[in-house]
């Protein structure tokens, strides 16, 4: 039979027990806590160093390349569509983005413009008319391409997803990109593979509403002048098997290029080399 003092001590054990495990839950949880916050806050440096390469104070005023599409379906068979591009560097807002058709001839002189997040025209000269694009209509396929209107808009990411620090590798930084509450993006989160040598992305993994891989594309830079300059993309749709690229070719940069280029009347115009 156990004396009072046994039984005691044995209770202060048990006390001490508790308490210890509580305060290391605890700590464990304000650890947990404080590492997301850090974790986040390393997202949004890294970001920032994305975005000053692209639309800030690092990125080319203008750029203007000729482009080459080429589009595979599942069967491996090709289409290929030659087009001019011009961006230009808007400090005040959303950089905007010229894109016109040379060939094949079935859509020569079509035309896509980007003003803003929210201001996207497509010009179709088989029907002599412009036609802007509703909010719900951007994620609809870009000419038959695996790229939506939405992925060939503006250029940022911090107006419309939280960022957070993933993973850190010897030569890359991995991101976790969160839509925002409100926010009108087609992907609900995004996997941001970013080279830590040119500060751009590489890879970026794109997932639908319903949390599941939907496409993957993977981005090449080149040096152009002073710059790092995306200058080749390949949108994988994993679900369909189809792929398209997108490459720039004599891409000049710092052309003083007008702001009446962007614009819908110009949208309209015919273009060539």
């Amino acid at each position: 039979m156990m004396s009072k003092n046994t039984v005691q001590r044995s209770k202060n054990n048990s006390a001490f027990f508790y308490f210890l495990a509580g305060a290391t839950a605890f700590l464990l949880l304000l650890f947990g806590f404080f590492h997301g916050l850090l974790a986040q806050d390393r997202g949004e440096e890294i970001l920032k160093k994305i975005e000053d390469q692209t639309i800030g104070p690092k990125a080319p005023a203008d750029i203007q390349a000729e482009m080459i599409m080429i589009i595979r379906s599942a069967r491996g068979e090709e289409r290929r569509r030659e087009l001019m591009v011009w961006t230009k560097n808007n400090p005040v807002g959303d950089d905007w983005r010229l894109m016109k058709f040379l060939a094949p001839a079935d859509i020569k002189n079509l035309g896509f413009l980007v003003l803003a997040d929210d201001q996207m025209y497509l010009y179709m000269p088989e029907f002599h008319r412009v036609r802007r694009i509703a909010s719900h209509n951007k994620k609809e396929s870009f000419v038959g391409s695996d790229f939506s209107y939405d992925d060939l808009g503006t250029a940022g990411f911090s107006a419309f997803f939280t960022p957070k620090l993933k993973e850190e590798e010897e030569k890359a930084w991995i991101l976790e990109l969160e839509r925002k509450p409100g926010a009108k993006k087609q992907y609900s989160r995004i996997i941001l593979t970013v080279d830590k040598a040119t500060e751009l992305p590489v890879r970026a993994e794109l997932y639908d509403d319903g949390g599941q891989l939907f496409k993957v594309e993977t981005q090449e830079n080149s040096r152009i002048g002073k710059y790092w300059v995306p200058t080749k993309f390949v949108m994988e749709n994993v679900r369909a098997g189809t792929s398209t690229v997108l490459e720039l070719r004599n891409v000049r940069v710092d052309q003083n290029l007008a702001a009446e280029i962007f614009t819908e009347r110009n949208l309209k115009r015919s273009v060539s080399r």
